[in-house]
C-alpha cells in the first residue's frame, strides 16, 4: 500500500481500533493518541491497492483480470489491517517485515509469477508505483493551495490517486509509443529468399561510406551469414569508423540492391544500401541485429 501517505491517517504509536483518542503528557511532552478506524484503513487500502496493481499489470505487460486485481486488492488491505493491529512491534517492523511478503502475495496473485526473479521484478515495480504515485498525491495535498484545506480527505486522497494513476498511465503510453518508433523490420533478399530483421533506428549514427558518402546501416556478422548472395568482389566496400574506446576502425560492407524498412504505420523501400559487416552483437540482450541511420528508416 501507499505507507507514506497511510502514515498520515494511521498513528506511530501502537494501533488497536475502536481505541478513544487522548492526551497523555510525561517528562513534560505531549504524547498524542489518535483513534484508528480499521473500516477506513481497510477502504482505502483497498482503492490504493486497485490503483497500484494496475499500474503494475500495465508496467509489466502482463494480462490480468480485473477479478485477479481486485482480488489482489483484498488480500493486500486485509493484511495492512492484520499487520497493522500486531500488538508490540513497532510500526516500522510491521512495514519491512508485513508490507514485503504481502506485496508479493498480492503480485503471486494478480500477475501469477513465475520465479523469484519475475517476482522481485514485480514487488520492485509495485513498490516504484507506490513511491511515485504517493509523490504525487504528496504535491497536490502541500502544494495546491485549492486542496490545502482538505489533506485529510479520503474523497481529495482517492481523487487526486486517481487523477495520478491516470497521468502515470498516460506517460507510460508516451514512452513506450516514443519506443516503439526507433524500432523496425528490415527485409532483404537472402540466398533463399526474404530475410527479416529487427533494427533500431540510431538517430546518433553518423557512419557514411567515404567514397560515395552514402549512410551506412550496420548488421552483425551472424546474421549476415544469410546474404552470401550479395558478396561480390564490385560490391566489397571499406568503411572507416570511431568509437568510444577505439579511435580508428575499419568494418567491412557491400551494397546491397534493395532494402525494405516496415515500421508500425508505414513502409519504405531503399536502392543500392550499404551495408556494413560487425563482428559481434549490436545488441546485448538480442532485441535487434541491425542499427540503421535515420537517413534509412522510416
Amino acid at each position: 500500500a501507499l505507507m507514506f501517505i497511510m502514515n498520515k491517517y494511521i498513528s506511530a504509536s501502537e494501533v488497536s481500533p475502536g481505541v478513544a483518542g487522548e492526551m497523555e503528557v510525561k517528562n513534560c511532552r505531549v504524547q498524542l493518541q489518535g483513534t484508528v478506524y480499521i473500516d477506513s484503513v481497510f477502504l482505502v487500502n483497498l482503492v490504493m491497492d486497485l490503483y497500484l496493481l494496475a499500474l503494475t499489470v500495465k508496467i509489466l505487460g502482463k494480462t490480468a483480470t480485473s477479478l485477479r486485481i481486485f482480488a489482489g486488492s483484498v488480500v493486500g488491505a486485509v493484511g495492512y489491517c492484520l499487520v497493522l493491529c500486531l500488538p508490540g512491534i513497532p510500526y516500522t517492523l510491521k512495514i519491512l517485515f508485513g508490507m514485503i511478503p504481502l506485496g508479493g502475495l498480492m503480485i503471486k496473485i494478480v500477475c501469477r509469477t513465475k520465479g523469484g526473479r519475475e517476482l522481485l521484478r514485480g514487488l520492485g515495480t509495485l513498490f516504484t508505483c507506490s513511491f511515485f504515485l504517493g509523490g504525487f498525491i504528496l504535491f497536490f495535498r502541500e502544494k495546491i493551495k485549492a486542496f490545502s484545506g482538505y489533506g485529510d480527505s479520503i474523497a481529495v486522497l482517492f481523487g487526486t490517486a486517481f487523477v495520478g494513476t491516470a497521468f502515470l498511465k498516460r506517460l507510460l503510453d508516451f514512452y513506450r509509443k516514443k519506443k516503439e518508433s526507433l524500432f523496425c523490420q528490415v527485409s532483404l533478399l537472402g540466398d533463399s529468399g526474404p530475410v527479416e530483421f529487427a533494427a533500431l533506428i540510431d538517430t546518433g549514427n553518423g557512419l557514411v561510406e567515404p567514397i560515395s558518402q552514402k549512410p551506412v546501416a550496420i548488421l552483425e556478422a551472424e546474421q549476415w551469414k544469410k546474404l552470401i548472395i550479395w558478396m561480390k568482389p564490385e560490391k566489397y566496400k571499406i568503411i572507416p569508423y570511431h568509437s568510444l574506446g577505439k579511435e580508428n576502425g575499419v568494418m567491412e560492407g557491400y551494397e546491397i540492391g534493395t532494402m525494405k524498412v516496415k515500421g508500425k504505420e508505414s513502409e519504405k523501400q531503399f536502392n543500392e544500401v550499404i551495408i556494413a559487416i560487425f563482428k559481434g552483437k549490436v545488441s546485448k540482450k538480442g532485441g535487434y541485429q541491425m542499427i540503421l541511420p535515420p537517413e534509412l528508416s522510416v
